[in-house]
């Protein structure tokens, strides 16, 4: 839920969005924006929250988003804000959604960096991906494509296997062909830290695959980005299963210490035999 309170902006010495004080008259003044440079005039007031009032209620006809609002723990319920337009520029039809050859990808902007979110087999499932994104950021709602639909952000949902095909083409994620003077070469392709990065010179499409997960691991990226998730699975069991050994010949190591250092008790008998002897 957004929060209520709202800090004094640095142009708005009343601290609250779309109200003025008339210093002549000693009244709160409200004003709204409806577009194309006009201001929609609501009223003189007594008190700041009187006029603050009168502007979230205009805003909530126009369906504005939360954070544009004074009050916004006192929105309706229900209520949901218009969805920002998309760029005319904008050819899939999805907020963070483009186009990459024959697949799509998701990208967004966050604390000014674009992160790179995967590619796609089609724009819906990246539109899901970014929308998720966007609320894991806490950024505002209007930003999203699919409102209405509700998300568990605390489990990663399942992307369908990527097939590999036979020919040792351009089979595998982050891997592309391209060909120079010694022939044809495969490049791989990753984004770290919102900057793609790009290594030439495999000989083959598997050993630029092989390469493109061992830096995917290292940034941190889930197992179902990879090219070859069931192998990192097993490298993961491997390691636990060699810890597990670890442990197990610590304990037996300690435990025959113990024996060699823990004193033998006698019994009474054998102690009476010891003092006759």
């Amino acid at each position: 839920m957004p929060k209520s309170k709202r800090k004094a902006r640095s142009n708005n010495k009343s601290g609250f969005i779309g109200v003025r004080k008339n210093g002549k008259y000693g009244k709160y003044v409200a004003n709204i924006s409806i577009g194309n440079g006009k201001e929609k005039y609501l009223g003189s007031f007594d008190t700041v929250k009187q006029a603050a009032k009168a502007y979230d209620r205009e805003a909530i006809k126009l369906r504005r988003p939360f954070f544009k609002l004074n009050f916004p723990k006192k929105a309706p319920v229900g209520y949901t804000p218009i969805q920002k337009a998309l760029l005319s520029t904008n050819t899939v039809g999805y907020r963070g959604v483009s186009k990459d050859k024959k697949k799509f990808k998701a990208d967004l902007r966050i604390a000014g960096k674009l992160t790179y979110m995967g590619t796609y087999d089609t724009a819906k499932e990246a539109a899901i991906v970014y929308d998720r994104a966007i609320l894991k950021a806490k950024k505002s709602k209007s930003l999203l494509n699919f409102p209405d639909m509700v998300h568990n952000l605390d489990v990663e949902p399942k992307r369908t296997k990527q097939k590999v095909r036979s020919d040792n083409t351009i089979c595998y994620k982050g891997v592309s062909k391209y060909c120079n003077k010694h022939g044809d070469k495969f490049k791989l392709q990753i984004t770290i830290n919102g900057k793609r990065k790009i290594v030439c010179g495999f000989t083959s499409a598997l050993d630029a695959a092989l390469a493109y997960d061992q830096a995917a691991v290292k940034n941190g990226n889930k197992s179902h980005t990879l090219n070859f998730p069931m192998d990192q699975k097993e490298k993961k069991k491997q390691k636990k299963h060699k810890e597990k050994k670890k442990l197990k010949k610590k304990e037996k190591k300690e435990k025959k210490k113990q024996k060699k250092t823990k004193k033998k008790e006698l019994t009474f008998q054998e102690y009476k035999e010891m003092l006759h002897a």
